[in-house]
């Protein structure tokens, strides 16, 4: 009598090659999920990265230049200001607001803290109130931030740097920063060459 069947190697076997078989495929799995994981992770950070760029330079070149005054009323050193070793800058940008009853000028300021670029925006050109702003967070994760500022072609790390300049807008804002140990520069110009006269 002729039994037709499977020995016992030949089913080990096969199991040995469909456990081969399962193992190269749950890797391959794995590593597309990883590699999608990467990829998406990314792309959100060049979204983030685009996206605040935007609208620091759309603060940036809609800057006017007119003087600013503190929360007190006293007229502030500069149109444009970032303090020696700060890591701010302050400025009044035109926003449109959605009322034709509102200033449409606007203080605004950048500021590195905690590890993330922020931005504070007032409700009007001289706040009297320092804590009436909406702020958001910019850019998370950076190591190191600086500002720097171009004048008859010479850089400078504090704005402004003396009485004629306390009236004018910098030629270029150079912005540099570290996020996962990648350097980044972003120079704006803001396309202002008149000086306030007041």
């Amino acid at each position: 009598m002729n039994r037709k069947g499977f020995t016992i190697i030949e089913v080990l076997v096969s199991l040995i090659i469909l456990s081969i078989i399962a193992v190269i495929s749950s890797n391959i799995l794995q590593s597309s999920l990883d590699s999608e994981e990467n990829t998406s992770k990314h792309l959100n950070a060049i979204k983030e990265l685009n996206l605040s760029s935007g609208i620091l330079r759309r603060d940036i070149r809609q800057i006017a230049n007119i003087p600013s005054r503190d929360y007190f009323g006293n007229r502030l050193y500069g149109t444009f200001i970032s303090n020696e070793n700060s890591e701010a800058i302050m400025f009044s940008t035109v926003i449109k607001s959605l009322s034709n009853d509102v200033s449409p000028i606007k203080r605004v300021e950048y500021i590195f803290e905690d590890n993330s670029l922020i931005r504070r925006q007032f409700f009007s050109s001289n706040p009297y109130d320092q804590d009436g702003f909406a702020e958001s967070t910019m850019l998370k994760n950076v190591e190191e931030l600086n500002f720097t500022f171009m004048y008859e072609n010479r850089w400078h790390s504090y704005w402004p740097i003396d009485s004629i300049t306390a009236r004018k807008i910098p030629t270029l804002i150079k912005i540099k920063f570290l996020i996962n140990n990648k350097d980044y520069s972003w120079l704006i110009e803001p396309n202002i060459t008149y000086a306030n006269k007041d």
